[in-house]
């Protein structure tokens, strides 16, 4: 007499807390974050390699400049889906 094994889940469930976790995140804060990080580098090279203190100023100035635009306008957006 065969012993039939049980149906195998085929999709296991995401537990309630990692959604929520996931869900919790501020994206936005996390790419500026990123761009901020990169815009120091990028900084950091064009003054240690050339000397060039106006250069990585510009630089530092347009990220910063970049990101107070899309944090502002980006804001609208959330607030409109209803996150």
């Amino acid at each position: 007499m065969p012993i039939h094994l049980p149906p195998k889940v085929r999709v296991k469930a995401v537990p309630a807390h990692r959604q929520a976790a996931v869900g919790s995140i501020d994206w936005l804060g996390l790419w500026a974050l990123s761009v901020a990080f990169c815009a120091i580098v990028l900084a950091g090279v064009a003054y240690f390699m050339n000397t060039d203190n106006v250069g990585a100023s510009y630089i530092l100035a347009g990220a910063a400049a970049i990101i107070a635009i899309i944090v502002r306008f980006g804001a609208n957006d959330e607030a409109r889906d209803g996150d």
